[in-house]
Order: structure tokens, then sequence, then C-alpha cells
């Protein structure tokens, strides 16, 4: 079943994210930190989330087919990958991940 997949269907401009997220509360949910140690929550903290999504610009956002937005953004040691989760008032940081490159994708009416 293609509901739930999580393939990228649509590239998002900066300007367009950055609308939609306008006046919107955002959460980090608890399963975005669920693959960390303890050690690592001491580190890393849900406030350095909150600060990429309200002040940070993506390097590439992509609408995927479960309806979430994967975006991208730059970090000193590669990029970090958010999946959010829009709603009508409220944005949930669902999923975070560390990867080296922004993958690339070829999207159907390429």
């Amino acid at each position: 079943m293609d509901t739930y997949t999580t393939r990228p269907i649509e590239e998002v401009d900066k300007l367009t994210l950055k609308n939609i997220l306008y006046n919107k509360r955002i959460v980090v949910s608890p399963h975005a930190l669920d693959h960390l140690s303890e050690k690592q929550r001491k580190v890393f903290k849900e406030e350095e989330l909150l600060y990429m999504v309200k002040k940070e610009v993506p390097r590439k956002i992509y609408l995927q087919i479960n309806g979430r937005h994967a975006t991208y953004y730059r970090k000193s040691d590669g990029f970090r990958k958010l999946i959010l989760d829009i709603n009508d008032n409220k944005i949930t940081i669902v999923t975070f991940m560390d990867i080296p490159e922004i993958p690339k994708v070829r999207l159907k009416n390429e």
C-alpha cells in the first residue's frame, strides 16, 4: 500500500514552507528522541530542533506521499533531516536524523 510511504512527491520552496510555518505552535514528538541514549539526550536538547525549524533556512524541502514534509538543514558535519507533520495550528517534529548528504531525489514529474 502506498498511503504511508515516505517517498518524496514534490519539492517545496523555502518561501512556501515559511508561510506554512507562520504562526503555528511547534512541538517535538516523544518519538523524535526515542533513538537517543540518555547520555545523548543530556547533550542534545529539544530546543535545538525547535530553533532549526523556527530560525534556520532548510537547504531542501520535500512533501512526502504520507503528507509529511522532509526538511534538510546544513550542519558542520553534514545535514540534519527533520520530518514535520503540519496541521492547521500545530507543527510536530516527528523524527530527525543526521546524514552525510542530501539524497538525490527524482520526482515522478521530472
